[in-house]
């Protein structure tokens, strides 16, 4: 891994953190999450930073690892950033529950 990539996912993994911050904040609940704007735009934050630091990453890096969704992941990111009507709040949820966890084990697992 080379010295951006690695920047690229430390910072990755901080935001996977704050999204488990934010959760641990608000509550582990999806009803609460639906009904608390600042819950939204919070964890909206997090995985548009996230999405932004996946695009950095380097191919070859990307490559490696083809059993991440580093795809879907940015792709939720840009839904995010430039559609926001178009968020699907149940994936979001499951995302910031699931996937997001998994990434940040992963992502650590390799220092």
């Amino acid at each position: 891994m080379n010295a951006k990539d690695e920047k690229n996912i430390k910072c990755i993994i901080h935001y996977c953190e704050a999204t488990a911050s934010d959760i641990e904040y608000f509550g582990d609940d999806f009803n609460e999450y639906l009904e608390n704007d600042h819950y939204q735009r919070a964890c909206a934050f997090n995985i548009i930073q996230i999405g932004e630091y996946i695009g950095r990453l380097s191919d070859e890096f990307k490559d490696q690892y083809p059993n991440i969704a580093w795809n879907s992941l940015k792709a939720m990111r840009n839904i995010h950033a430039h559609d926001y009507e178009s968020v699907i709040e149940h994936l979001v949820w499951n995302t910031m529950k699931t996937e997001l966890p998994e990434l940040k084990e992963f992502l650590e697992s390799l220092f």
